[in-house]
């Protein structure tokens, strides 16, 4: 089963993006620099390039991110992805997300907001939208700063019932899969997300329904999805 880049980069919740600085971003989001500061070798930068954004907490500690940021999907908070946010003066690193990620990051007063998001068949006719899954915070306290545990935080949505039952009632067997397997993976972790149990057992038995062994991107697509429904049912 051979899939194009952009249907792959859609099912992973991946934004290939230009590195850059950002500075109008930096303007928009009260961003400051207090130093120079230079990128580390890892996560989604190499060493000595500049940070992409700075934020500057109350108790005049900072923290850096260095990662990709994607131009077009940032408007009011800079969406990166493959990205490290690290104290400049320590080198520590606080948060770091993959390049199978991707993140909203949002200033409130004196709290830095991490909002996972994910790409789901959840809108109109099973249209693929962004939304928030998970969250966590950085947050001052004393002299240093606190992260919060990453935790499910998912944006409110409902699926019709009717066109539910139709798309579960399809998956049958090997067929099934012929064709927009990426599809119907995501609407089975869509459906499983808001506790329908029927999808829920369909997402994990799916190699068992269609008689195929998963592998390369298909396997981690399915993994993926189930990873993602487990870690959301936990905090349930």
């Amino acid at each position: 089963m051979r899939l194009s880049v952009s249907i792959l980069f859609l099912i992973f919740s991946l934004f290939s993006c230009e590195k850059e600085t950002k500075n109008n971003l930096i303007a928009e989001n009260n961003v400051t620099s207090t130093k120079d500061c230079k990128c580390f070798d890892g996560i989604g930068s190499s060493k000595n390039d500049d940070p992409v954004l700075t934020y500057q907490f109350d108790n005049n500690k900072s923290v850096n991110v260095c990662g990709f940021v994607d131009k077009e999907m940032s408007q009011e908070y800079p969406i990166v992805s493959e990205f490290d946010i690290f104290d400049c003066e320590t080198g520590k690193s606080y948060v770091r997300f993959g390049a199978l990620e991707i993140c909203r990051l949002k200033q409130n007063k004196n709290e830095l907001v991490i909002q996972q998001l994910r790409y789901l068949p959840i809108g109109t006719n099973w249209n693929w939208e962004l939304i928030q899954i998970g969250e966590q915070t950085i947050t001052p306290k004393g002299n240093q700063l606190k992260v919060s545990d990453l935790k499910p935080k998912v944006d409110a949505y409902t699926i019709n019932t009717t066109q539910a039952e139709e798309f579960l009632n399809s998956l049958e067997n090997e067929k099934s899969f012929e064709t927009n397997w990426e599809e119907n993976i995501g609407k089975l972790e869509a459906l499983s997300i808001i506790g329908n149990k029927k999808a829920w057992d369909k997402l994990i038995n799916l190699e068992t329904i269609t008689g195929l062994k998963f592998d390369g991107a298909l396997s981690e697509a399915w993994k993926s999805a189930i990873e993602n429904v487990k870690w959301i049912k936990k905090y349930k």
